[in-house]
């Protein structure tokens, strides 16, 4: 038996209302997805649109406050994960790295820069010169503590590792105030300092990171997106301390390095995009602001020579 065909009229109907169908389904997913990444932007933060703040005349400060708002400014990120809503979620069994991804990779990049901000502090700025010892608090901070795997899980694990390489440092700024710690922060110290954010540890390892972005798969190419957030944060709230506690920076014609250089590294810290892809929202874009900013700072630094 052969059915009527049914009328143009009717057919144009059914996959227009299929069309309807499927457009709002996929609207009321993206809506659901926005939704969710909203909700937990409000219950933890996700983007970082300001440096740590630093105490007002910090210039006029003795050298010994100069040393406690230098090392807290190198900490400031690493505190701030540590006691934020979900911890040190990078080693967790419930908010680990599969779930809360982005979070996980950038606290990985917290950890990158402050570790090695540490170090040469230690090393270098809280010494008298090259053959003097280190603080035995900031000693045992960088070796014993802050050493340590950051997705490391089991005792000891990473999470109270670095919280005790922060009462160590507390312990530094003590000593500090009871004359038996040493702060010399000179030129070459923060020549040196500027010297490793360009470098291959910290902003040559970043852009390494985003190296031939085009083809590297969304879901890695986010997690070190984020990873490289994590790293400018402390490279941030660093630059910002040494710039406004020694006004001879800004005396060597650097106002506009220092602007141009936080206005990009501003831009990574509040890079929260809904989605990234390989052609969207692409590394191409993070690895410009890299590029503008340590363009800035190496004229900052070279400056420090003249």
């Amino acid at each position: 038996m052969k059915f009527p065909e049914m009328p143009l009229f009717f057919k144009l109907r059914i996959v227009w209302h299929t069309v309807l169908v499927q457009c709002a389904i996929f609207i009321g997913l993206l809506f659901v997805f926005w939704g969710a990444q909203r909700f937990y932007s409000a219950i933890d933060t996700t983007t970082f649109p300001k440096p740590c703040p630093i105490v007002e005349a910090a210039n006029t400060l003795p050298d010994i406050e100069k040393g406690k708002v230098l090392i807290d400014a190198i900490t400031h990120q690493m505190r701030s994960e540590l006691n934020s809503t979900f911890g040190w979620s990078i080693n967790d069994i419930l908010f680990n790295p599969y779930i809360l991804d982005n979070r996980a990779y950038r606290q990985y990049g917290v950890y990158h820069a402050t570790k090695f901000l540490v170090d040469i502090y230690s090393t270098q700025i809280a010494k008298l010169g090259t053959s003097d010892r280190e603080s035995d608090f900031l000693y045992q901070a960088r070796l014993n503590c802050f050493t340590l795997n950051p997705r490391k899980f089991w005792f000891p694990s990473a999470e109270s590792s670095y919280k005790k390489g922060l009462k160590l440092i507390e312990q530094y700024k003590e000593s500090l105030d009871q004359g038996k710690g040493v702060y010399n922060c000179r030129t070459d110290d923060i020549y040196a300092s500027l010297q490793l954010l360009v470098g291959e540890n910290m902003l040559g390892y970043a852009q390494g990171l985003l190296e031939n972005a085009q083809n590297i798969p969304f879901y890695t190419l986010d997690n070190r997106i984020y990873e490289i957030q994590g790293m400018v944060l402390v490279m941030r709230d660093f630059l910002n301390a040494v710039y406004l506690l020694y006004p001879e920076i800004k005396a060597k014609n650097n106002e506009e390095n220092m602007a141009v250089a936080m206005d990009y590294m501003n831009r990574i810290c509040v890079y929260d995009p809904l989605y990234i892809t390989s052609t969207m929202n692409s590394g191409e874009l993070i690895l410009s602001y890299l590029l503008f900013a340590k363009a800035r700072i190496a004229d900052i630094m070279t400056s420090l020579r003249i």
